[in-house]
């Protein structure tokens, strides 16, 4: 039998089940034919704009607010 040490109910993050899709800070590149999605909040060293790449079915990170 196990015994709880701690009683903590599991947190559910505000933004489950959302998408980079429906988040402000999206920015949409447009490259030659190609538009790459870039997010506004998120850096990376890997890209020559000092923002990550992302791709609009990734599920939200911590810096998800919905765009009006």
């Amino acid at each position: 039998m196990e015994e709880l040490i701690f009683n903590v109910e599991p947190t559910v993050k505000p933004n489950e089940g959302a998408t980079c899709r429906s988040c402000r800070h999206r920015e949409r590149w447009e490259c030659e034919s190609k538009v790459i999605q870039y997010c506004g909040k998120l850096r990376s060293g890997r890209t020559w704009n000092g923002k990550k790449k992302i791709k609009v079915t990734n599920a939200a990170c911590g810096y998800y607010e919905k765009e009006e």
